[in-house]
Protein backbone atom coordinates (compact mmCIF):
# COMPACT_ATOMS: atom_id res chain seq x y z
CA UNK A 1 0.00 0.00 0.00
CA UNK A 2 2.79 2.55 1.13
CA UNK A 3 4.70 1.65 -2.57
CA UNK A 4 1.23 2.24 -4.02
CA UNK A 5 0.62 5.54 -2.08
CA UNK A 6 4.14 7.24 -3.03
CA UNK A 7 3.46 6.59 -6.81
CA UNK A 8 0.11 8.04 -6.61
CA UNK A 9 0.76 10.93 -4.46
CA UNK A 10 4.47 11.34 -6.93
CA UNK A 11 1.96 11.66 -9.82
CA UNK A 12 -0.42 13.62 -7.87
CA UNK A 13 2.00 16.33 -7.65
CA UNK A 14 3.04 16.12 -11.34
CA UNK A 15 -0.74 17.76 -12.25
CA UNK A 16 0.53 21.11 -10.23
CA UNK A 17 2.36 22.83 -13.05
CA UNK A 18 5.30 21.80 -11.00
CA UNK A 19 9.27 23.08 -11.52
CA UNK A 20 11.30 21.37 -14.01
CA UNK A 21 13.44 20.34 -10.55
CA UNK A 22 10.20 19.50 -8.71
CA UNK A 23 8.95 17.40 -11.77
CA UNK A 24 11.80 15.52 -12.04
CA UNK A 25 11.90 14.66 -8.12
CA UNK A 26 8.60 13.54 -8.47
CA UNK A 27 9.43 11.44 -11.29
CA UNK A 28 12.01 10.01 -9.38
CA UNK A 29 10.20 9.02 -6.27
CA UNK A 30 7.42 7.38 -8.33
CA UNK A 31 9.93 5.25 -10.29
CA UNK A 32 11.99 4.32 -7.23
CA UNK A 33 8.00 3.38 -5.95
CA UNK A 34 7.92 1.31 -9.69
CA UNK A 35 10.95 -0.31 -9.06
CA UNK A 36 10.06 -1.67 -5.95
CA UNK A 37 6.23 -2.71 -7.28
CA UNK A 38 8.26 -4.39 -10.58
CA UNK A 39 10.59 -6.30 -7.88
CA UNK A 40 8.07 -7.45 -5.38
CA UNK A 41 5.31 -8.48 -7.77
CA UNK A 42 6.49 -8.39 -11.29
CA UNK A 43 4.14 -5.48 -12.57
CA UNK A 44 3.10 -2.34 -11.60
CA UNK A 45 -0.17 0.09 -12.26
CA UNK A 46 0.39 3.36 -13.77
CA UNK A 47 -1.43 6.55 -13.66
CA UNK A 48 -0.31 9.56 -15.19
CA UNK A 49 -1.52 13.07 -13.89
CA UNK A 50 -4.90 13.66 -14.81
CA UNK A 51 -6.08 10.38 -15.40
CA UNK A 52 -9.41 9.16 -14.36
CA UNK A 53 -9.54 7.65 -10.97
CA UNK A 54 -12.34 5.78 -12.15
CA UNK A 55 -10.88 3.72 -14.25
CA UNK A 56 -8.34 0.53 -13.67
CA UNK A 57 -4.84 1.89 -14.78
CA UNK A 58 -2.30 0.29 -17.36
CA UNK A 59 -0.29 -2.37 -15.39
CA UNK A 60 3.22 -2.77 -16.76
CA UNK A 61 5.37 -5.97 -16.70
CA UNK A 62 8.49 -7.47 -18.09
CA UNK A 63 10.39 -5.17 -20.47
CA UNK A 64 7.73 -2.16 -20.33
CA UNK A 65 7.74 -2.10 -16.78
CA UNK A 66 11.83 -2.04 -16.72
CA UNK A 67 12.31 0.00 -20.21
CA UNK A 68 9.46 2.57 -18.61
CA UNK A 69 11.19 3.23 -15.74
CA UNK A 70 14.66 3.30 -16.58
CA UNK A 71 13.62 6.00 -19.67
CA UNK A 72 11.83 8.03 -17.11
CA UNK A 73 15.30 7.81 -15.05
CA UNK A 74 17.79 8.60 -17.80
CA UNK A 75 15.27 11.38 -19.26
CA UNK A 76 14.94 13.16 -15.47
CA UNK A 77 18.73 12.92 -14.56
CA UNK A 78 19.51 16.28 -15.95
CA UNK A 79 17.03 18.19 -13.92
CA UNK A 80 18.25 16.95 -10.85
CA UNK A 81 19.97 19.57 -8.40
CA UNK A 82 23.54 18.24 -7.70
CA UNK A 83 23.12 20.19 -4.64
CA UNK A 84 20.46 17.95 -3.37
CA UNK A 85 21.70 16.43 -0.61
CA UNK A 86 20.57 12.46 0.25
CA UNK A 87 17.01 13.65 1.89
CA UNK A 88 15.87 14.79 -1.58
CA UNK A 89 16.24 13.28 -5.07
CA UNK A 90 19.48 13.89 -6.58
CA UNK A 91 21.81 12.64 -9.50
CA UNK A 92 23.51 10.25 -7.24
CA UNK A 93 20.59 8.58 -6.22
CA UNK A 94 18.93 8.74 -10.11
CA UNK A 95 22.25 6.83 -10.64
CA UNK A 96 21.76 4.39 -8.13
CA UNK A 97 18.18 3.21 -9.24
CA UNK A 98 19.97 3.28 -12.91
CA UNK A 99 22.48 0.80 -11.98
CA UNK A 100 19.56 -1.63 -10.02
CA UNK A 101 17.42 -1.32 -12.84
CA UNK A 102 20.37 -2.61 -15.43
CA UNK A 103 21.76 -5.13 -13.12
CA UNK A 104 18.34 -6.98 -12.44
CA UNK A 105 16.82 -6.20 -15.94
CA UNK A 106 17.84 -9.72 -17.56
CA UNK A 107 15.57 -10.97 -14.11
CA UNK A 108 12.74 -8.88 -14.42
CA UNK A 109 12.62 -10.26 -18.35
CA UNK A 110 12.94 -13.68 -17.53
CA UNK A 111 12.61 -14.61 -13.57
CA UNK A 112 12.78 -18.45 -14.61
CA UNK A 113 16.21 -18.23 -16.60
CA UNK A 114 17.82 -14.70 -16.06
CA UNK A 115 20.35 -13.51 -18.62
CA UNK A 116 22.49 -10.07 -18.54
CA UNK A 117 23.05 -8.21 -21.37
CA UNK A 118 26.54 -7.45 -21.99
CA UNK A 119 25.47 -3.48 -22.32
CA UNK A 120 23.55 -3.45 -19.56
CA UNK A 121 25.99 -4.48 -16.77
CA UNK A 122 28.28 -1.74 -18.87
CA UNK A 123 25.40 0.90 -17.71
CA UNK A 124 25.74 -0.68 -14.13
CA UNK A 125 30.04 -0.11 -14.29
CA UNK A 126 29.56 3.55 -15.92
CA UNK A 127 27.11 4.54 -13.58
CA UNK A 128 29.02 3.27 -10.76
CA UNK A 129 32.05 5.31 -11.54
CA UNK A 130 30.40 8.39 -11.88
CA UNK A 131 29.06 8.04 -8.36
CA UNK A 132 32.47 7.42 -7.19
CA UNK A 133 34.25 9.38 -9.32
CA UNK A 134 32.34 12.51 -7.88
CA UNK A 135 34.54 12.27 -4.68
CA UNK A 136 31.02 12.81 -2.60
CA UNK A 137 30.76 9.29 -0.73
CA UNK A 138 33.44 7.57 1.09
CA UNK A 139 33.46 4.39 3.21
CA UNK A 140 32.28 4.61 6.68
CA UNK A 141 35.30 3.17 8.91
CA UNK A 142 33.21 0.91 10.48
CA UNK A 143 30.65 -1.08 7.89
CA UNK A 144 27.85 -1.39 10.46
CA UNK A 145 27.63 2.18 11.55
CA UNK A 146 25.33 2.57 8.15
CA UNK A 147 23.19 0.64 9.66
CA UNK A 148 22.76 2.14 13.22
CA UNK A 149 20.04 4.15 14.41
CA UNK A 150 22.23 7.42 14.40
CA UNK A 151 23.16 6.47 10.44
CA UNK A 152 22.39 9.79 9.26
CA UNK A 153 25.64 11.02 9.18
CA UNK A 154 26.84 8.23 6.88
CA UNK A 155 29.60 9.37 4.20
CA UNK A 156 27.90 6.07 2.11
CA UNK A 157 23.93 6.96 2.48
CA UNK A 158 23.43 8.29 -1.51
CA UNK A 159 19.20 8.39 -0.75
CA UNK A 160 17.47 8.27 2.71
CA UNK A 161 16.55 9.88 5.33
CA UNK A 162 18.62 11.73 8.56
CA UNK A 163 16.94 9.09 11.26
CA UNK A 164 16.47 6.10 8.26
CA UNK A 165 18.16 2.80 8.97
CA UNK A 166 17.45 2.18 5.63
CA UNK A 167 19.97 2.50 3.05
CA UNK A 168 19.71 2.33 -0.65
Amino acid sequence: NLLNKMNFDATNVLTFTPTKEQTAEAKFLRCLSLYYLLDFYGQFPLRQPGDNLLLAPPVYRGDSAINYIINELETLLPDLDIKNDKTKANPYACKMLLMRCYLNKGAFLNRKTPTFAPADMQKVIDYGKSIIDSNKYTYMGNYFDNFSSSNGSSTEMIFGDRKSTRLN
